[in-house]
C-alpha cells in the first residue's frame, strides 16, 4: 500500500499569501483612519481646560473673552499644547486646535490642521458646544448674542473623516 505525502503544495501557499496581502491592503488605511482620529481626540481633551476658562469668563463678565489673556490664561497657545497638538487659542469664545508635533502628516499639512469648537448659549442660559461641522444646537444662540458682541462660527480645517463622530456634520 502506497503512502501519501501530506502538506501544502506551493500553489496553495501562494493563494493564502495573496489573500493575506489583499486584507492588509484594506485593514492598512483603516488602522491609520483610526489612529489619526485618536490623535485629533487629544485635542479635545486639552482643549476643555479652555473650555472652562470660556465658561467662566462668560458666567463672570457676559461677555466671550477675545483672546486667551482675557479668558485668564497664558498669550501662547503653545502653552496649551500635547503631544499631537501644537496649541489651543482662543478668539471671540472660540477655541481653535491647532495640531502639529508629533502628529499625522496628513493633519499637519497647510490648511488642514484645525479644529474648532465654537460656543452657543441655549435659552437657560447654559453653555453649549458646537464641534467642528456639527449643526448647531438647537434653540441656541452664538455665545454673546444677547449682549451684542457675539462669537463667530469658523469651519474646521480638518478632513471630515478624521473629525471624531461628535464633531461631523
Amino acid at each position: 500500500m502506497k503512502h501519501r505525502q501530506s502538506g501544502f503544495t506551493l500553489i496553495e501557499l501562494m493563494v493564502v499569501v495573496t489573500i493575506i496581502g489583499i486584507l492588509a491592503s484594506f485593514a492598512i488605511p483603516a488602522y491609520q483612519d483610526y489612529t489619526i482620529r485618536a490623535q485629533v481626540s487629544e485635542g479635545l481633551g486639552i482643549a476643555s481646560i479652555a473650555r472652562a476658562a470660556v465658561a467662566e469668563e462668560f458666567l463672570t463678565e457676559g461677555l466671550p473673552p477675545t483672546d486667551r489673556t482675557d479668558a485668564g490664561m497664558s498669550a501662547d497657545p503653545a502653552d496649551s499644547s500635547g503631544r499631537y497638538v501644537a496649541g489651543v487659542d482662543i478668539e471671540n469664545g472660540v477655541l481653535t486646535i491647532t495640531y502639529g508635533n508629533e502628529a499625522n502628516p496628513q493633519i499637519t499639512g497647510a490648511g488642514a490642521n484645525t479644529l474648532t469648537l465654537t460656543p452657543y448659549e441655549s435659552s437657560d442660559l447654559n453653555l453649549v458646544w458646537r464641534c467642528g461641522s456639527a449643526p448647531a444646537p438647537a434653540g441656541a444662540e452664538l455665545l454673546g448674542t444677547a449682549a451684542g458682541t457675539a462669537a463667530a462660527y469658523v469651519e474646521p480645517t480638518l478632513p471630515v473623516r478624521y473629525l471624531p463622530a461628535a464633531c461631523r456634520p
